[in-house]
C-alpha cells in the first residue's frame, strides 16, 4: 500500500476530497514518490542550516511540518555556493549579502544537512537541496544587466573564474549527496548565475561560454555532468528553469524547450522544475493576486510536450482543485505548493480529510517576502500569524478563561475573536458594519485584491464553526461596552481615512478612496486625479481600479518612487497593468492646492511649482488616522483594556493579525 510515511493515503481520502490524480504515485529520478505535490525549495521560513542550535531546530522544525502534512518530498533549504570574491569586497543583494562563502563549505553544513536528513528519512520522505548563486552580485559573463530594478556594476568572469565556479557546483553536491539529501537541483533561473549564461540577455560573450546557443549551454551542461561524474551513489538531479524570462532580448518558452530537450538527450536529469519570470521583472515567479491561480500552467503543458521526463509547475497554487486540474489536464505531472502552505501548514492532511473550505488561504500578499527585502523584519504572513512559529508551543487552552468582548470586526478583530475561542475564552464580538472584513472588505473589491474576499470567507467561517456570538451592525458606545461586563475590552476598529491638509480637499469633487469604491462618490467624469500619500499598495489597486472603469487617471506620488513598501516581487505586475490602463504617474509631487478644474503641486524636494489641469475629480488615497476615540474613552474605567491593529497605528495586514495572535495568547 502506498505511504506517505506517515499514514496510508487511502486511510486519509474522505469522499469529498478534490484530489484524485495528483495523489496517484509517480516516480522520480531516484525517488518513488506516493502522491504529485511536493514542497518546492524555498529561503523565508524559521531557521537556519549554519545558526546556532536553535536556529537550526527552527528550520527543520518549519520543514518537518511539511513533511507531518503528508508531503513525500520536500526541496530544502536554499544551498547557496561560493561566489568568486576578492578581500575586502562587501557583497549586497538578494542571493548575495552574507552568501559570498556558500553554505556546502561551512563547517557545520555535513553534520547539520545529514542530521536533517536522517529526520526527513525516519517519516518516510525525501529531502532535497538546491544550488543557487545569484548572478550579478557581483559576478556575471557579461558587463550587462537583468532587469529594471538593479544596475549595480558586474564584474565580468574571467575563463579561469567559471572553470573554478563549475567546479564549486560540482563539490558544493558532492557534499551534499554525502550528507544524505535524496535530490539536487540546480537553480538556472530567476537571475541566477547559470541563468546569466542560459540567456541571450545577460551572455554577450564570445569564448566557448557565449554566442551560439550551444556555447551559452555550456556553463550549465559542464556542471551537470560534472555531478554526475562526481557524485558516487544514485541521485535525483534536477533543473528549475525559467519557462519565459519575460524581459525583451532573454530567452521564451521555444528556448526554454530546447534546453530541455538537450538535458534530455543527454541523460543526465531526472526531472524540470518550471515557472515563469524572474525575481522583479513585470512577471515576477512570486506571482500577485491579480493573477489566476495556476495562470501559467499552460505554458507548462506545451513545455512538458517537448520532454518525456516529469515536469513540475510552480506558481500561485492555492487550493486543492488547481493543482488537481493542472495534473489530471496534463500539463505537469508535479505540483509544488510554498505560500498556501505557509498560510496553513496543515493544507494536505484537510485536503485529504475532505476539509477544503477550512483550509487557511493564501492571498498572495506576497508580505512573507517582503517584510524581509524591504524592512529586514522576520518571516510573517497576513493570513497565518502563526507562520515561522514550529519550534514554539502550540495553541493551548487558557488555564483561566475569561469573558472577552472585541470590538471591531476586521482582520486584527478577527483574528483576536478566533484565537482567543480556540483558547477556551468566551468571546463576543461586535461589529458596526452589516459585514465583517472592515476596510479589508472594501479594499477586496477592487481587482487586484480579489483572493481578499477568500480570507473574509474563511474567517466568517471559523467564527461561526467556533460558535463566537457576532454581533453585526452593532455600534459600540462607551457605555454600552462598560455594561457588557467583559472581562477584557479588545479594540480593533481599524482606521478611517486620512485627511493631508491639503486646501481644497473638501471641494465637492473630492472624494476618499473608500467611498469611490464603494460606489458612494459623486460621478467622478472622465478625467480622475488620484493624490497618493500612502506607501502600500492602496494607491496602484484604486488607480487600476479607476482605470479599469475607463478613466483616465493621473496618479501622483509625494515619494521618489511608487508605493515604496510595494516590493520587488509584486509591484512589476502592479505597474504593468497601469501603463496597460494608460495610467500617467507623478513622482515627487506634494500636492499643495486642489482647485475645481486642476491641482497644484510642488516638487517635494525642490519646491519647484507646476499644475495638472483638465482634472473632473480628485480620489484621495492617503493613509489612515487609527480609530482610538472609544478606547480611550473607556480605558480609564476599565483594568483590562487592549487596542490593536489599525486603531494603535495603521499598517499592512500582517502586522494586525500578528498583534490579534500574541494578544490572544496572553489572554
Amino acid at each position: 500500500m502506498t505511504t506517505t510515511g506517515l499514514h496510508p493515503i487511502s486511510d486519509l481520502l474522505a469522499p469529498a476530497t478534490r484530489l484524485s490524480r495528483a495523489l496517484e504515485p509517480i516516480t522520480v529520478g531516484t525517488m518513488s514518490l506516493p502522491h504529485r505535490l511536493f514542497v518546492p525549495t524555498h529561503g523565508g521560513g524559521a531557521g537556519s542550516l549554519t545558526a546556532d542550535d536553535s536556529r537550526f531546530e527552527d528550520l527543520v522544525n518549519y520543514w518537518m511540518a511539511r513533511v507531518d502534512d503528508g508531503f513525500a518530498w520536500i526541496g530544502g533549504p536554499t544551498g547557496h555556493v561560493k561566489h568568486v570574491h576578492i578581500p575586502g569586497f562587501e557583497p549586497t543583494g538578494v542571493g548575495a549579502l552574507g552568501k559570498e562563502a556558500g553554505i556546502f563549505r561551512h563547517p557545520r553544513f555535513h553534520d547539520r544537512m545529514g542530521s536533517f536528513a536522517d529526520r526527513v528519512h525516519a517519516k518516510g520522505a525525501y529531502l532535497g537541496i538546491q544550488l543557487v548563486q545569484q548572478g550579478g552580485m557581483p559576478s556575471a559573463p557579461s558587463s550587462t544587466f537583468s532587469g529594471n530594478l538593479d544596475h549595480r556594476g558586474v564584474h565580468v568572469l574571467r575563463h579561469a573564474e567559471i572553470e573554478w565556479i563549475i567546479s564549486e557546483y560540482v563539490e558544493s553536491a558532492a557534499i551534499a549527496a554525502d550528507a544524505g539529501v535524496d535530490s539536487i537541483e540546480i537553480h538556472a533561473n530567476h537571475d541566477d548565475m547559470v541563468e546569466w549564461f542560459l540567456s541571450p540577455l545577460t551572455n554577450k560573450r564570445v569564448d566557448e561560454f557565449g554566442g551560439s546557443y550551444e556555447n551559452r549551454l555550456r556553463c550549465l551542461r559542464r556542471i551537470v555532468d560534472g555531478i554526475r561524474e562526481r557524485v558516487g551513489r544514485p541521485i535525483t538531479l534536477g533543473l528549475r528553469l525559467a519557462m519565459d524570462q519575460y524581459m525583451d532580448g532573454g530567452y521564451e518558452i521555444d528556448e526554454c524547450m530546447r534546453f530541455m530537450q538537450s538535458f534530455e538527450a543527454d541523460g543526465t536529469i531526472d526531472f524540470f522544475n518550471l515557472d515563469v519570470g524572474g525575481n522583479w521583472g513585470p512577471v515576477s515567479y512570486i506571482q500577485h493576486g491579480m493573477y489566476p491561480e495556476g495562470h501559467w500552467a499552460k505554458m507548462c503543458g506545451e513545455a512538458k510536450e517537448a520532454t518525456s521526463l516529469p515536469v513540475l509547475y510552480v506558481g500561485r497554487v492555492v487550493h486543492a482543485e488547481t493543482a488537481e486540474r493542472i495534473i489530471a489536464s496534463g500539463q505537469a505531472d508535479m505540483v509544488g505548493l510554498v505560500r498556501a502552505l505557509i498560510a496553513d501548514p496543515l493544507w494536505l492532511t484537510k485536503n485529504l480529510a475532505g476539509q477544503g473550505e477550512s483550509v487557511r488561504p493564501c492571498i498572495a500578499l506576497n508580505d512573507c517576502i517582503h517584510r524581509y527585502t524591504l524592512e529586514g523584519l522576520g518571516f510573517g504572513c497576513g493570513t497565518n500569524p502563526q507562520a515561522g512559529r514550529e519550534s514554539k508551543p502550540p495553541i493551548e487552552a487558557a488555564e483561566v478563561p475569561v469573558s472577552l468582548l472585541v470590538i471591531g470586526g476586521g482582520p486584527a478583530g478577527m483574528e483576536l475573536a478566533a484565537t482567543a475561542a480556540e483558547r477556551g475564552h468566551r468571546v463576543t464580538l461586535w461589529e458596526a458594519k452589516s459585514e465583517l472584513g472592515g476596510r479589508f472588505a472594501i479594499a477586496a473589491q477592487l481587482r487586484s485584491n480579489a483572493p481578499y474576499q477568500d480570507w473574509i470567507d474563511w474567517s466568517t467561517r471559523r467564527l461561526a464553526d467556533l460558535d463566537v456570538p457576532t454581533y453585526l451592525g452593532r455600534r459600540a458606545e462607551a457605555r454600552s461596552v462598560l455594561d457588557s461586563g467583559a472581562d477584557v475590552i479588545a479594540f480593533a476598529t481599524g482606521a478611517r481615512g486620512r485627511h493631508p491638509g491639503i486646501p481644497g480637499e473638501y471641494l465637492p469633487h473630492v472624494a476618499g478612496a473608500d467611498a469611490v469604491i464603494l460606489g458612494a462618490a459623486r460621478p467622478l467624469g472622465a478625467r480622475v486625479l488620484v493624490i497618493a500619500e500612502d506607501d502600500g499598495p492602496a494607491p496602484l489597486s484604486v488607480s487600476d481600479h479607476l482605470a479599469s472603469l475607463g478613466h483616465e487617471v493621473t496618479l501622483a506620488f509625494r515619494t521618489p518612487g511608487p508605493s515604496p513598501l510595494v516590493g520587488k516581487y509584486s509591484i512589476g505586475a502592479m505597474l504593468a497593468s497601469l501603463d496597460n490602463g494608460g495610467v500617467q504617474i507623478l513622482q515627487n509631487a506634494r500636492a499643495v492646492e486642489i482647485h475645481p478644474d486642476r491641482v497644484d503641486f510642488a516638487h517635494s524636494y525642490s519646491g519647484r511649482r507646476f499644475t495638472v489641469d483638465g482634472i473632473d475629480s480628485v480620489v484621495l488615497v492617503t493613509g489612515g488616522i487609527g480609530n482610538d476615540a472609544l478606547y480611550r474613552a473607556v480605558l480609564p474605567h476599565h483594568p483590562r483594556v487592549h487596542l490593536l491593529g489599525d486603531a494603535f497605528a495603521p499598517r499592512r495586514m500582517t502586522f494586525a493579525t500578528r498583534q490579534a495572535f500574541e494578544l490572544a495568547m496572553l489572554l
